[in-house]
């Protein structure tokens, strides 16, 4: 190989660092709305929880309080869902990303060693 080599692979390698900062920027700022997200929901799902009392003017016709019972039980279980639902998705955005970051480091290398080559 040629003594011009190195200049060439080294700034492959660095737009390959230079990717790589974007995909970890861009991880970053998916896990912050998604964390952001999260915090909304059960935000609001918090006053939902709480059992109706009468100073809020909900009556409840059950004696046993019955209907208290159940929005205690099913809530909790969608949020739940919820949660796993955006655990899933980042976890699925984020091996897109890295599968995108590993093929284009890999696609940049090359080029520049098929470069080197032809020259």
């Amino acid at each position: 190989m040629a003594d011009n080599n190195e200049p060439t692979l080294r700034n492959a390698l660095d737009a390959v660092n230079a990717g790589r900062k974007w995909t970890i920027l861009g991880m970053t700022a998916l896990f912050v709305a998604i964390l952001l997200l999260l915090g909304f929901f059960f935000g609001m799902l918090i006053p939902r929880l709480q059992p109706p009392s009468v100073e809020q003017g909900i009556s409840i016709d059950v004696p046993t309080g019955a209907q208290s019972i159940q929005v205690t039980r099913v809530v909790p279980l969608k949020a739940l869902w919820v949660s796993s639902a955006l655990q899933l998705l980042f976890v699925a955005c984020g091996t897109i990303a890295v599968m995108l970051h590993v093929s284009r480091m890999t696609r940049a290398i090359l080029r520049a060693i098929e470069s080197t080559r032809k020259s």
